[in-house]
């Protein structure tokens, strides 16, 4: 018979808690506060991947073991989860560059000059996936892209490798040979997000020192821009999430897979409440915290016409050849 847990409980709250941002943000976008083709969309889509695996938490919190692809469907959209919400936070630092630095630009990602075939670039994505970077050199973001997308297939795939284990038979070779390969995969795809995270700190940090030192669109020096200091903030709580993302792949205690984490009706109260703690509500508040940006930058200016820019630059150069 069917039991609401307090892993249930738990799922519930969060799923209610992205739920009100989903609602947020999708008023945002059909009252244009925010565009479909900005920053905000790729944290939509971050928040609609939590929802669907809040509702899968939740029913496997109903459920337990009577519907096993449910929790898999919960690991694997909460891997995701964590994918998306890293790349977003790297939009939000190059969207702050592009809007409030002078050029223009962010020296992270590069906007595309006038004529690129976008189409072109796609596919390359689509069809070189991390290897994009061979082509895309000059692209820091494309590198970053490319070794996060690397590593969440290792997540992944490790998480569904032991997944087919017997834990019936926990020193059988079979399952042996499972945890050794699905520990090595994940937590080298966790050391990947966290040396991201590391990276994001330092950017983050050169950014408020540089807009301290050179101003910005506010047109004032010796402070920092709040958008930039919500950033910093958010930085913590992805910090802790990717900090626990290791340890769930190296102590056996935290694991998914460990047989003791469990109980007759799904996760134990102790289990439940580290991952909820430790996984979820980490995830919840750098996105709460991503979202608050909107109000510390609805003053910026908008995105330069690098076009006319060029064009203007071009122009200069032609009449100062003419000798005008």
């Amino acid at each position: 018979m069917a039991e609401f847990t307090g892993e249930a409980g738990a799922a519930l709250a969060f799923l209610l808690g992205y739920f009100a941002v989903f609602i947020w943000m999708l008023y945002g976008f059909l009252t244009h506060k925010f565009k479909w083709g900005s920053r905000y969309l790729a944290l939509f889509i971050h928040v609609t991947i939590r929802l669907a695996s809040q509702g899968c938490g939740v029913g496997f919190g109903i459920l337990g073991f009577r519907n096993t692809d449910l929790f898999l469907a919960f690991l694997i959209l909460g891997a995701e989860g964590y994918f998306s919400l890293v790349l977003c936070a790297f939009r939000f630092v190059i969207s702050w560059h592009q809007h409030n630095l002078a050029s223009g630009e962010s020296w992270l990602e590069p906007r595309d000059p006038p004529g690129t075939n976008k189409a072109r670039k796609a596919l390359a994505f689509i069809f070189l996936g991390p290897f994009a970077f061979l082509v895309y050199r000059d692209n820091p973001m494309v590198g970053f892209h490319s070794a996060l997308i690397l590593a969440n297939t290792a997540i992944v795939v490790g998480g569904s490798y032991l997944a087919g284990a017997d834990y019936s038979q926990p020193d059988s070779p079979d399952t042996q040979r499972r945890l050794r390969v699905s520990k090595i995969a994940r937590t080298a795809g966790q050391a990947v997000f966290l040396a991201g995270n590391a990276a994001l700190l330092v950017i983050i940090l050169v950014t408020m020192r540089n807009n301290r030192r050179d101003g910005d669109s506010r047109k004032r020096k010796g402070t920092v821009h709040p958008t930039l200091i919500l950033l910093f903030i958010a930085w913590f709580p992805l910090i802790v999430r990717g900090i626990f993302g290791i340890l769930q792949a190296c102590v056996w205690s935290l694991s998914y897979y460990n047989p003791e984490n469990y109980g007759p009706n799904g996760f134990t109260p102790r289990f439940t409440a580290i991952e909820y703690f430790l996984g979820v509500l980490t995830e919840f508040l750098a996105c709460v915290l991503l979202n608050l940006t909107y109000f510390t930058s609805k003053n910026d200016p908008k995105k330069r016409d690098i076009f006319a820019a060029q064009e203007n630059k071009k122009g200069g150069e032609g009449e100062a050849d003419a000798g005008v």
